[in-house]
């Protein structure tokens, strides 16, 4: 049943990087779906000397399944926001550190999630370091930071909206398979996507429209709190120093640079 859920999220709106989704959908075909996965409790974050530490890596899932979690590395985008709510109510928090290593994931919970950050950031500094991936959906989360540092071979990025639809509708004809679809004399849309067969003019004009709506949601997020040039939000990923130049980070740096500014910023508003 889990490998049946995570195929149905594949036909839903991602913010991923590409490569991250093929790996996805690769690791999804390939997995054995009697493998049974322990349930892991989502991580918590850590906390010394008045920082907390919270981290954010793997693909981005709401309510994601234990054999998500084991098999896909995915952190929960629900459980994500709830820590930075408790976060923002705990008065021995004086700042924030999120560490991105993450490609993105799929829409539900991150508009939540960004929000979350977005008014934490308003209360206490957030410093967003990545290292590794910061892209799509992550960036979405992590640009709503007072400051971000990405390391110099870090890519971030990936600014932009997409549902993968594959027609298998001719593959289907030369194995003698044809496929009817039929729905109640309204329901023009119902159906949209059902394997053999093929997108109406009018089902891929709403499934565009839904891509756009979240495209323009994203972006204006990105918007409230970072001044990104828009060449450089049309769903690229840059590395460490372009990105510095396209204004999508503060600085380049390492985890220590990323500590010792937020040192500064929790400083800085006492």
């Amino acid at each position: 049943m889990s490998k049946f859920l995570t195929l149905q999220r594949l036909n839903q709106p991602w913010l991923i990087s590409q490569p991250i989704f093929n790996q996805l959908r690769d690791t999804i075909n390939a997995w054995d779906d009697n493998i049974v996965a322990e349930e892991t409790p989502d991580e918590t974050y850590t906390q010394s000397n008045g920082m907390a530490l919270l981290s954010l890596k793997g693909t981005m899932m709401k309510n994601p399944t234990a054999i998500e979690r084991a098999f896909l590395g995915a952190t929960c985008t629900y459980a994500l926001t709830n820590q930075i709510k408790e976060i923002k109510n705990n008065p021995a928090i004086q700042g924030v550190l999120l560490d991105v290593d993450s490609g993105g994931g799929s829409v539900q919970g991150v508009i939540e999630a960004s929000e979350a950050l977005r008014g934490l950031h308003e209360q206490k500094p957030v410093v967003t370091f990545t290292d590794g991936l910061m892209a799509s959906a992550s960036y979405w989360v992590g640009s709503q930071a007072t400051s971000i540092v990405a390391s110099p071979s870090a890519r971030v990025g990936s600014i932009g909206v997409y549902v993968p639809v594959v027609d298998y509708k001719q593959q289907y004809a030369e194995q003698g398979i044809s496929v009817e679809v039929i729905t109640n004399k309204d329901g023009i849309y119902k159906g949209a996507g059902l394997e053999g067969t093929t997108l109406s003019e009018k089902q891929k004009s709403q499934i565009q429209e839904e891509v756009e709506d979240i495209y323009m949601d994203f972006k204006n997020s990105v918007l409230l709190s970072r001044k990104v040039p828009s060449d450089a939000m049309q769903g690229q990923a840059f590395m460490g120093k372009r990105a510095s130049e396209k204004n999508l980070v503060d600085a380049v740096g390492s985890f220590e640079d990323a500590i010792y500014l937020l040192s500064k910023e929790i400083n800085f508003r006492r």
